[in-house]
């Protein structure tokens, strides 16, 4: 009965041991299994409703299992407290007018109440600009050139915007041509395009880098123009055409008799 109980006790320690190095808990847990990534990225928007500012933050990883998260934000606050954000879909958004827009603010995550990660922003350093609009496409015959105006929302803060402009031909998916400037019109020469081409273009904005700092807009949507036909090509095809044309009436009127 000795060896028996000594051999049960050698295969009981064994189990420990082997279950032990597969990672296994006494309660069915993974001990060294991989923590969650929860580092999240964040972005501002200022003046977006009135005196209102916004911060939008999402997870790194699109597949972290958000369901009893939550993000909080603390310091550089009118208030004394931290403020919580607003889950919309995979998401956190929280629009205030609290935010003193000066220092360092610090955004954590949070399970269950418990603090896992936190980052330290500043606000004015992770701006990013409402999408411009209202793009058109005029095309002036006397000047032979395109010109191309849009729209960006009045700010009191950010005022300052780098704007690039891109387009291409709709052929040409994937040959695009970009431009940066600081105003809100840009003249495009008529012989510098093609001919006779359907053209897609669109233009975004970021904070020219001085106190506001950030990322760049969304795309504007996309206006689509076209460019006429070379006056060259109508020119040396137009009267061809008709003396073609001219020709023909009359080998027709000729075979008819």
């Amino acid at each position: 009965m000795t060896i028996l109980g000594t051999a049960f006790g050698m295969v009981f320690y064994l189990l420990q041991v082997v279950s032990g190095e597969s990672g296994y808990a006494q309660n069915g847990d993974f001990e060294d299994a991989e923590p969650d990534d929860y580092s999240f990225s964040c972005y501002s928007q200022l003046e977006v409703n009135g005196s209102q500012h916004l911060i939008n933050c999402a997870f790194d990883d699109p597949d972290v299992k958000s369901n009893n998260l939550e993000f909080e934000i603390c310091e550089s606050l009118t208030v004394n407290s931290c403020l919580n954000f607003n889950k919309l879909q995979e998401r956190y958004l929280l629009k205030t007018e609290k935010f003193l827009l000066i220092g360092e603010s610090k955004v954590c995550v949070k399970l269950r109440g418990k603090i896992v990660t936190c980052k330290t922003i500043k606000i004015i350093e992770i701006v990013k600009p409402e999408a411009p609009f209202n793009l058109k496409v005029i095309y002036r015959k006397e000047a032979n050139d395109f010109v191309v105006t849009f729209n960006i929302s009045q700010k009191k803060y950010v005022k300052k915007l780098i704007h690039e402009v891109a387009y291409h031909q709709e052929k040409n998916e994937n040959d695009w041509t970009h431009v940066n400037l600081s105003s809100t019109k840009l003249t495009l020469l008529q012989k510098k395009l093609q001919a006779d081409a359907m053209y897609e273009i669109k233009v975004r904005s970021i904070p020219l880098a001085d106190y506001f700092q950030g990322f760049w807009s969304e795309w504007s949507p996309s206006f689509h123009f076209k460019t006429p036909e070379s006056k060259e090509l109508s020119l040396s095809y137009g009267p061809v055409s008709l003396i073609i044309r001219r020709l023909w009436n009359n080998c027709a009127r000729n075979q008819k008799r």
